[in-house]
C-alpha cells in the first residue's frame, strides 16, 4: 500500500513553496490510492512554537488537504530515536566528536552541502562531554538512487560530504537519523519532497543499510525560487493568498505544469480534478522553479 507524509517544520507558517510540497504530495498519494499522513518536525525545541502549529494545521484544512490518522510529533519519539542510535553505536559505526563548529569551518574543503568533515575526531577515542556531538563513519562506498523526477542522483558520502552527524552537540537527534525512523515506524513507502533536500538523501540511504531498515520510493520536486533563492520562512516570505484556496490551488497546479482546472468549479471540484489528472512526469522543472516573472505579471 502506498503510504506518502508531509513533513513540515513548525518554525513558521507555511509559505507558498511549502503549501505547493503539501498539494503535490497530498495528490500523488491520493492518485495511487494510498495514505497521507502528516508528521511535525518539532525536535528543535528552540525555534518551534505552538501558534505555528496551530496556523499549519488550519493552512492545511482551509486548502482541504485532510490528513490521514493522528498527527504525528518527532516529540514524542526520541525514545525510539534514541534506541536506533544506540544500535547503530552497538555496530561500531559511531565516534564521539567535539570539533567545535569554528574548527570545522576552519579546518574542512567546501561541499556540496556545508564544509566538508576531514575526520578530525575519528581516531580520537574521545570520551563522552556534556558537548559533544556523535558521527556516523562513512566509507568509499557509492550511494545512489533513482528519484521520480531528478532521475539518477549518486554520492561519495565519505569524499564528499564527510562522517556526518548523527546526534548534535545540544542533546537533539539530527534530522538524517529521525526521518529514517520515522518512516519506518510510519511504513513510509513513498516520499515526496523539495529538492533542496536531494543531496542530504544519500546519507539517509547509509543510515537505512546500516540498520537494515526498508529503503523508500522518493521524488524530490522543484523549490521555489524568488530573486535567485530558495523561498524560505527565515527570509520573511510569504507569498500567499489570504482567504484564497482556489487561487493558490490553481498557482500551485501551474507551477507544477499540470492539467488546470476552469475557474469556476468549487473547491472540491478543483481537488477531484486535480487528483484525476495529476502526473508527476508532467513537470518540465527539475530542480527549481523560478516564479519572480509570474509574480510581477499577476
Amino acid at each position: 500500500m502506498y503510504i506518502g507524509r508531509f513533513a513540515p517544520s513548525p518554525t513558521g507558517p507555511l509559505h507558498l513553496g511549502s503549501i505547493m510540497i503539501a498539494i503535490a504530495s497530498f495528490l500523488e498519494a491520493k492518485v495511487n490510492n494510498g495514505l497521507w499522513h502528516l508528521k511535525i518536525d518539532d525536535l528543535d525545541h528552540f525555534r518551534v512554537k505552538q501558534e505555528y502549529i496551530n496556523q499549519i494545521k488550519e493552512q492545511l484544512l482551509e486548502l482541504n488537504l485532510s490528513w490521514d490518522g493522528e498527527i504525528i510529533f518527532q516529540s514524542k519519539r526520541i525514545a525510539n530515536y534514541n534506541f536506533f542510535l544506540h544500535k547503530i553505536e552497538s555496530l561500531r559505526r559511531t565516534y564521539i566528536c567535539t570539533c567545535s563548529r569554528k574548527k570545522i569551518l576552519t579546518n574542512s574543503e567546501p561541499g556540496i552541502d556545508g564544509g566538508i568533515y576531514p575526520g578530525t575526531c575519528r581516531h580520537k577515542n574521545n570520551t563522552r562531554k556534556k558537548n559533544h556531538a556523535i558521527r556516523v563513519l562513512t566509507n568509499k562506498e557509492i550511494v545512489a538512487l533513482n528519484d521520480g523526477l531528478q532521475g539518477h542522483y549518486e554520492q561519495d558520502i565519505e569524499e564528499q560530504i564527510g562522517d556526518f552527524i548523527i546526534k548534535r552537540s545540544d542533546n537533539i537527534v539530527s534530522y538524517q537519523l529521525a526521518v529514517i525512523v520515522d518512516d519506518y515506524l510510519d511504513k513510509t513507502t513513498h516520499i515526496l519532497r523539495g529538492a533542496d533536500l536531494l543531496e542530504s538523501t544519500p546519507r539517509q540511504i547509509y543510515l537505512q543499510k546500516i540498520l537494515s531498515l526498508p529503503q523508500i520510493n522518493y521524488i524530490h520536486l522543484p523549490t521555489l525560487n524568488i530573486a535567485g533563492r530558495k523561498l524560505s520562512k527565515s527570509n520573511g516570505d510569504d507569498l500567499m493568498y489570504k482567504n484564497d484556496p482556489k487561487k493558490i490551488w490553481l498557482t500551485v497546479l501551474k507551477f507544477l505544469d499540470q492539467k488546470i482546472p476552469p475557474k469556476n468549479l468549487t473547491l472540491n471540484e478543483i481537488i477531484e480534478f486535480a487528483i484525476k489528472n495529476w502526473c508527476v512526469k508532467n513537470i518540465k522543472s527539475k530542480r527549481f522553479i523560478d516564479i519572480d516573472d509570474y509574480i510581477h505579471t499577476s
